[in-house]
C-alpha cells in the first residue's frame, strides 16, 4: 500500500510541474510600440492569465521597446524582451524574473622572475574592467576568482618588473606559469606617497595593502559609493586602496585614492590622494594630498598637500604643505604655510605665514611672517616679522621685526617699531643703564631698552624721607628720546614707582613721575642728562602721610591742601652704555 502512495505522489507532482513549466510555453501574440519593459510585462500578464515578479526598480528603468509577434510562446517572447540574460522561474501562478547567474572560474597560477626563476612575491593580479583583484604570496602564487568569459585577460603589475597582460583560456583552466621581466631603472627606489609613508598609516594599512598601492600607481577606478570595515575587508579588498569615491563610510577604519563629497570613518579614514568638501574621523584622517573644505579629526589630522578651508584636531593637525584658512588643534599645529587662523592649545609651528594669526597656549613659532598676529601664552618666535605684531606672556623673540612687541622679555636683531616690556634688546635700539639722584635725596638705578621712539624704563632707588632705614622703591615706565642737535638730545619719561621699607615689604605709598630731560653726549658710550621733575601723590592711607611728606622733600608743592599733591623737583644723572 506505501509504494502505491509514493507512486502516485510523484506522478501527481510531475504533473504538477509539467503544469507549471507550461505556463511559460503558452502561445500568445503581443504588439510593443515603444514602451517600456514593464508595460510589455503587464500586456503579458493580460494574455497568459498570470503574473510576474521581478524587481520593479530595475524593470521600470531599462531600454524602451518596440516588436511584434504572433503565436509565440511567453519563454520566447520574454528572452526577447530580456536579451537572454534573466531566468524565469515558475511558482504557482507566478513567474519569478531573476537575472542569469554568470559562471565563474578560479584561475591559479605562479610567478617568476625570467632571469633566475625566483618566485615573485606581492605582485598585484587584477582584471581593470571588473575592478577584481589579488596578490601573489611569498612563494609566487595567486588564486583569482572571476566571471568565465570568452574575452578575458589578467594584469599583472608588480614594482622592478615590466607590466605584463595575459589572455586566458576559460576552457582550459590549467595552473598557469607566468614568468616576469624585470625593469631596470637608474631610480631604484619605490616611490610611495606621503600618505603610505607616514609613520601612522604604516601600521593601520599593512604591509600587503601598501605593496598593492605602490604595484598599481597609475590604474585607479571610480565609484559613487564606498562601505568599508577596515583597509582589505571592504566592498573591492585588494584594490580597495584604488578607488576614487563620492561617498565612503568606513565602519571602522578605510583606504581609498580620493574622496569627493564625504567620508566618514568610525576610526580612521586614509586616502591617497585628495579629498574634497567633508571628512570626519573618529580619531584620525591621513591624506595624502589636498584636503578642500572640512577636516575634522578626533585626535589628528595629516594632509600631503595643501589645506583650504577648516581643519580640527583633537590634539594635533599636520599639514606638509599650505593651509588657508582655520587651523585648530587641542595640542598642536603644524605647517609649511599659513595664511588665515592657527589655534593650537600648546604650540603652533609654521615656515611661513603669509596673511594671519597664530594663537597658542605656550609657544608660537615661524620662519617667515608677512603680516599678522602672534599671540602666545610664553613664547613667540619669528625669524622675520615683516609686519605684525607679537604678544606673550613671557618671550617675544625675532631677528628682523617691523611692528611691535610685548612682553615681559623682548628679543630683536633689528627691530622697526615698538617693544614693551620690562627688558629689551635690540642690536639697533637703545640699551642704557642710568644712575641718578633727585632733589629730596632719592638715589635712582635704572634700565632704559627698546628703541629711541619709546623705550622701557626698569627702575630702582633708595630714600631717606625720615624713615630710620629709609624706603626702598622699584616701577616700571616708558620714555621716548629725539635729537636737538648733534649732541644734545631731548626726553621724556613717565614712571610709576612703589615705596616700601625693608622691614615689612608693602605697596602701600605710591607716586607716578614724569620728567623731562635735557641729554648732553659727552662720548659714544657716555650721556649727562637734568631737568625739572613732576611727581603726583597717589592715594595712600592716612599713616603715610609722614612718608609722602618725606618723598616731597626739598619740592615745590602746586596744589597745597590737595589729597592727591602735585610737586615740582629736579633730576639730574648719566646714562652709560
Amino acid at each position: 500500500m506505501k509504494k502505491y502512495f509514493v507512486t502516485l505522489l510523484l506522478f501527481f507532482s510531475g504533473l504538477f510541474a509539467i503544469a507549471q513549466q507550461a505556463m511559460l510555453e503558452k502561445v500568445i501574440s503581443v504588439d510593443f510600440r515603444n514602451i517600456t519593459m514593464y508595460d510589455a510585462l503587464m500586456q503579458i500578464e493580460a494574455r497568459a492569465g498570470f503574473y510576474f515578479s521581478y524587481d520593479n526598480q530595475f524593470i521600470r528603468n531599462q531600454k524602451k521597446i518596440s516588436f511584434a509577434v504572433s503565436d509565440k510562446p511567453v519563454r520566447e517572447i520574454l528572452d526577447m524582451i530580456f536579451d537572454n540574460e534573466y531566468q524565469y522561474i515558475v511558482q504557482n501562478n507566478k513567474v519569478v524574473i531573476r537575472k542569469k547567474e554568470q559562471p565563474y572560474m578560479v584561475v591559479q597560477g605562479r610567478l617568476f622572475d625570467v632571469t633566475d626563476q625566483a618566485p615573485v612575491a606581492y605582485a598585484s593580479v587584477y582584471m581593470p574592467e571588473l575592478q577584481i583583484g589579488t596578490m601573489s604570496d611569498e612563494q609566487g602564487f595567486f588564486s583569482l576568482r572571476m566571471p568565465q568569459s570568452a574575452n578575458m585577460s589578467l594584469t599583472v603589475n608588480r614594482v622592478s618588473y615590466y607590466d605584463t597582460v595575459l589572455p586566458i583560456d576559460s576552457k582550459n583552466n590549467k595552473v598557469l606559469n607566468i614568468p616576469l621581466v624585470p625593469h631596470i631603472t637608474e631610480e631604484n627606489e619605490v616611490r610611495t606617497t606621503s600618505v603610505q609613508r607616514h609613520w601612522l598609516a604604516r601600521r593601520l594599512i599593512g604591509t600587503r595593502q601598501r605593496l598593492s598601492s605602490v604595484n598599481l600607481k597609475n590604474y585607479f577606478y571610480q565609484q559613487k559609493f564606498q562601505l568599508g570595515i577596515l583597509p582589505g575587508i571592504a566592498t573591492k579588498n585588494v584594490l580597495k586602496g584604488q578607488q576614487e569615491n563620492n561617498l565612503s563610510f568606513n565602519v571602522l577604519g578605510g583606504y581609498a585614492a580620493q574622496v569627493d563629497a564625504l567620508e566618514i570613518g568610525g576610526l580612521f579614514n586614509i586616502v591617497q590622494k585628495h579629498v574634497r568638501s567633508l571628512q570626519i574621523g573618529g580619531l584620525a584622517n591621513l591624506v595624502g594630498g589636498s584636503v578642500s573644505g572640512v577636516q575634522i579629526g578626533g585626535l589628528y589630522n595629516y594632509a600631503g598637500d595643501t589645506v583650504s578651508g577648516v581643519q580640527i584636531g583633537g590634539l594635533a593637525n599636520a599639514d606638509k604643505s599650505a593651509v588657508s584658512g582655520l587651523q585648530i588643534a587641542g595640542l598642536y599645529n603644524e605647517t609649511q604655510a599659513f595664511t588665515g587662523l592657527q589655534i593650537g592649545g600648546i604650540v603652533n609651528n609654521a615656515r611661513g605665514v603669509q596673511n594671519g594669526v597664530q594663537l597658542s597656549g605656550l609657544v608660537n613659532h615661524t620662519k617667515v611672517f608677512q603680516n599678522g598676529l602672534q599671540l602666545s601664552g610664553l613664547v613667540n618666535v619669528a625669524t622675520t616679522m615683516t609686519n605684525g605684531a607679537q604678544i606673550s606672556g613671557l618671550v617675544n623673540r625675532a631677528k628682523k621685526i617691523n611692528g611691535f612687541q610685548l612682553g615681559v622679555v623682548n628679543l630683536a636683531d633689528t627691530l622697526q617699531g615698538i617693544a614693551i616690556g620690562p627688558f629689551n634688546y635690540h642690536r639697533n635700539g637703545k640699551h642704557a643703564f642710568s644712575v641718578s639722584a633727585q632733589e629730596n635725596g632719592q638715589v635712582n638705578v635704572s634700565y632704559k631698552s627698546g628703541n629711541r621712539s619709546l623705550y622701557n624704563i626698569l627702575q630702582l632707588g633708595w630714600v631717606h624721607a625720615g624713615n630710620p632705614g629709609g624706603y626702598y622703591l622699584y616701577g616700571y615706565g616708558l620714555g621716548s628720546e629725539w635729537t636737538l642737535k648733534r649732541k644734545v638730545k631731548m626726553a621724556a619719561e613717565l614712571v610709576s614707582l612703589f615705596y616700601t621699607t625693608a622691614k615689612e615689604f608693602n605697596t602701600d605709598y605710591d607716586n607716578v613721575c614724569f620728567q623731562p630731560l635735557l641729554i648732553y653726549q659727552v662720548h659714544p658710550k657716555l650721556q649727562l642728562f637734568a631737568g625739572p621733575r613732576l611727581q603726583y601723590q597717589l592715594t595712600g592711607n592716612n599713616e603715610g602721610l609722614n612718608a609722602y611728606t618725606g618723598f616731597r622733600r626739598n619740592m615745590i608743592t602746586l596744589n597745597e591742601n590737595s589729597r592727591n599733591p602735585l610737586s615740582l623737583g629736579w633730576t639730574l644723572g648719566m646714562n652709560l652704555f
